[in-house]
């Protein structure tokens, strides 16, 4: 594996000598690097997100990149972390790509996970409703208590958009809207009670198969959405062209390399595909019968045409919900 051009020196700053001669040149470190992987960051697989990153890290430093952060950071928002000019590595939602952060974010690659649901770099998601619900088909969940995760989130909101939009009249069709702050959140309202269905990432669904199998008790699969390119790897817009191809190459070394792949499998990760620039653009296409049908009852990111044309917000309610675990 070759070295990277992405080694930066720190910026001198002159330091004056008392003896009156010329003076020399200081180094000044800087600051490590921000490094967050925030999706599907499940409390039961913080250590393999950790080993998984310290992996990264490790060939991120073989091949010539300073300011490596040892540690992934969780405190704050990770929204914040984004915007920061010195964003390493983080994940984020192919909607955040697409409109809000688009400013601030640039995708490295599309992962691969190893849940049904997906395949390749493609993932769905799953129409969930409360067990004791007497419905079978979509269209018999007109008039019930929806939950979202988040407007910014293609899993949890947009994919569930095509599927509705059809069925709607008047730009209507569930009795509420409600809005969770995570996947998790979304499934707990649902077991206690509070929201009838809701739309569910499908690693989600697999990790809490795995590590949390009570978080699904009372819960029935009605259907399932349509694929789309998966949460992508990302970096800071601040990140040059040399920088950004060696994170892609030490992501393609850490899902290659063997002491990885205990980590790998708690986080379902089997590859990385590296989509064409652009390539998150599809997930607009989720948005085009909501559009026509004039279906703006879900919420929408900021910079969507949906939020412009504006969005209901008369049943709409937004949780104080703690840091998203699972997006």
């Amino acid at each position: 594996m070759g070295r990277c051009s992405a080694v930066r020196r720190a910026a001198p700053a002159l330091a004056s000598a008392r003896d009156g001669s010329r003076p020399r040149a200081v180094y000044a470190p800087r600051p490590v690097r921000i490094a967050d992987l925030p999706w599907y960051d499940l409390e039961e697989v913080e250590a393999a997100t950790d080993a998984w990153w310290s992996g990264i890290a490790r060939h991120l430093r073989r091949l010539g990149v300073d300011r490596v952060p040892d540690t992934l950071t969780r405190r704050g928002s990770h929204v914040e972390r984004w915007e920061h000019p010195d964003l390493l590595l983080s994940q984020a939602c192919g909607y955040d790509v697409l409109y809000d952060h688009a400013a601030v974010l640039v995708p490295l690659a599309s992962p691969c996970y190893a849940a049904a649901g997906c395949q390749g770099p493609r993932y769905s998601s799953v129409v969930v409703v409360r067990a004791g619900l007497a419905v079978t088909s979509l269209a018999a969940l007109r008039g019930t208590r929806v939950v979202v995760n988040e407007a910014s989130s293609h899993s949890g909101t947009n994919a569930l958009r095509p599927l509705i939009a059809p069925l709607s009249a008047g730009g209507e069709f569930f009795a509420d809207v409600q809005v969770s702050g995570s996947h998790t959140d979304s499934l707990r309202a649902l077991r206690q009670g509070r929201a009838d269905v809701a739309c569910v990432d499908a690693v989600v669904m697999e990790l809490l198969r795995r590590v949390r199998p009570d978080a699904l008790r009372g819960i029935r699969v009605l259907a399932t959405t349509a694929p789309a390119l998966a949460p992508p790897y990302v970096t800071s817009v601040h990140a040059d062209a040399a920088l950004r191809q060696c994170l892609r190459q030490a992501l393609q070394a850490a899902i290659a390399d063997p002491a990885l792949a205990e980590c790998r499998n708690a986080l379902l990760l089997t590859d990385f595909v590296f989509a064409p620039e652009g390539a998150y653009r599809e997930l607009a296409t989720f948005e085009v019968g909501a559009l026509a049908a004039g279906y703006h009852e879900l919420p929408a990111p900021r910079t969507s045409p949906l939020h412009r044309n504006g969005v209901a917000t008369g049943g709409q309610r937004r949780s104080c919900a703690a840091p998203r675990e699972a997006h």
